[in-house]
């Protein structure tokens, strides 16, 4: 628990940088798909945030402007759904940017090896070698 508080990855950079088993051209690989993955989840972020807020504006408009009982439960459903929609998108994408790296730096799952010796049965290569070694690719 000490290394969940304490020396974790705050982004997937550092918790690429801190993988052992992995050659310069695999980490850069793996480096660059998660930087623009994390950017293309920030930017749909944003856009989510903005046309949500802009939406739920529009459903409070049309909440405070309905004559009937049945539109004002329709607006009012449907601007719960937005709240709701909203918070899941910016859970999920806060979870998968910034805790899931601590998380898997924290019990080390980037290490080749466990604390108990090699998966692979004392060749030292872990659980993340094997998957690059079958990764043929030229950049």
């Amino acid at each position: 628990m000490y290394s969940l508080l304490n020396a974790v990855a705050a982004s997937w950079p550092a918790f690429i940088n801190g993988m052992t088993g992995l050659d310069d051209s695999q980490r850069e690989l793996l480096g660059s798909v998660f930087n623009i993955i994390s950017i293309v989840l920030w930017v749909a972020l944003a856009l989510v945030g903005a046309i949500g807020g802009i939406y739920a504006i529009y459903l409070g408009v049309q909440l405070s402007k309905a004559d009937e009982q049945g539109k004002r439960d329709d607006a009012k459903k449907h601007l719960i759904t937005v709240v709701i929609a909203i918070g899941v998108t910016l859970a999920l994408i806060l979870v998968f940017n910034i805790f899931l790296p601590m998380l898997l730096d924290a019990f080390n799952v980037g290490d080749s090896t466990t604390q108990g010796g090699d998966i692979q049965g004392g060749d030292g290569e872990g659980l993340i070698k094997p998957f690059f070694s079958m990764i043929k690719c030229r950049i």
